[in-house]
This record gives structure tokens, sequence and C-alpha cells, in this order.
């Protein structure tokens, strides 16, 4: 069943099926992403329009979506140890600092749809751009540049990584069988 499950969940989203059927919650996420970014899921050809800042918080989502995965648990005010725990397993960053600097990214996105945050008397002020650059840089005291094109390719990365060692741990997969029931699948009908 673990199989059948994780088939489901990681589900290549260049592959388009049409409803009615049971998807798996990351492969929509992960069709929703690409279409926000400005490209068409099942080519990845350019669409006319983008809308940045709804793919950025997807992604984001896309990290506590997985992070309760990795853990196991959808334990209340655990959101903070979840999800940096998975950036810093599958997000190749170079320090804790990196970790909480895109937690606070989320925290501003997916609360208030801004780009300010606050935590222990730290202030974050976000500026995001889309043109392949360093994912995060500290550009002065408490300014931030995050790329939103490199943020999506290193949550790819990390799905990928994510998958793999699934595939081979028996208690990450035990984790994965814990909440999937919850998480993993949607039923979409015909409208």
């Amino acid at each position: 069943m673990f199989s059948q499950n994780a088939d489901l969940f990681f589900e290549d989203p260049s592959v388009y099926r049409p409803p009615p059927g049971t998807y798996g919650i990351l492969y929509l996420l992960r069709r929703d992403i690409l279409t926000c970014l400005g490209r068409d899921p099942g080519s990845g050809q350019p669409i006319q329009h983008q809308t940045l800042w709804p793919g950025a918080m997807a992604v984001l989502a896309g990290v506590d979506l997985l992070a309760k995965f990795l853990d196991g648990s959808d334990a209340p005010r655990k959101v903070g140890q979840r999800f940096r725990r998975f950036l810093g397993r599958y997000f190749d960053l170079v320090s804790a600092d990196e970790e909480e600097t895109l937690y606070q990214l989320r925290n501003s996105l997916l609360h208030s749809f801004g780009l300010y945050s606050t935590h222990h008397g730290h202030t974050y002020r976000f500026t995001v751009t889309a043109d392949n650059g360093p994912l995060l840089c500290n550009a002065q005291g408490d300014r931030y540049l995050i790329d939103l094109l490199t943020l999506h390719a290193r949550f790819e990365a990390g799905v990928a990584n994510y998958r793999a060692d699934l595939d081979t741990d028996a208690g990450l997969q035990a984790n994965f069988g814990a909440v999937f029931p919850d998480y993993g699948t949607t039923r979409i009908g015909i409208l």
C-alpha cells in the first residue's frame, strides 16, 4: 500500500489526468506552482500570465506539507520545527539563519500576504525577484532578497531527494503512512 500511495502523492506534475478521480495533494500543488510561475504544467512552456507571490506561497505551503510527512505528524505548535527540519535536510542551505529567514518569509506571505515579519526582536523585510539568482541574500540589516525561481528549484530538488530517501527508509515510510490519510489525497469530481 505504501508504494501505491507514494506513487499517487509524488505523481509527475507534467502528467494531466482529467477529473473525476483521486489526486495526490503534492501532485496538484506542483501543477499549480508551475502555472503560477508562468509555465504550462504539461509542456513546461511559458504561458501568458504569472502570479509569482501565490506561486511562492504554494512552494512554502509545499514545504509545510512535506515537513508533516517527514515528521509523521501535524502536532500543533510544531510547524516551525518541522519546516526548518525539512529545509535543513533537503534545501542545501548553509546555516540555521537561512532556515529561519525562509521560515519568516513563509510567515510573512502565508499569514499576511506581505513581505514583512518579526521574530524574537529581529525584523525581516523581504524583496523578491525571479531571475534564477542566489536563493537568499541579506542585502543590508533587516533586508533580504529572495529569488522565487531558485526557491522553486530548491523545492523540486527537495521533493526528489525526499522521495529517494522515502523509498529506502522504513522509518520515513511509517511517518508518511501516519499522515497520508489526512494529507495525501483529495477526490475531484465533475462540476
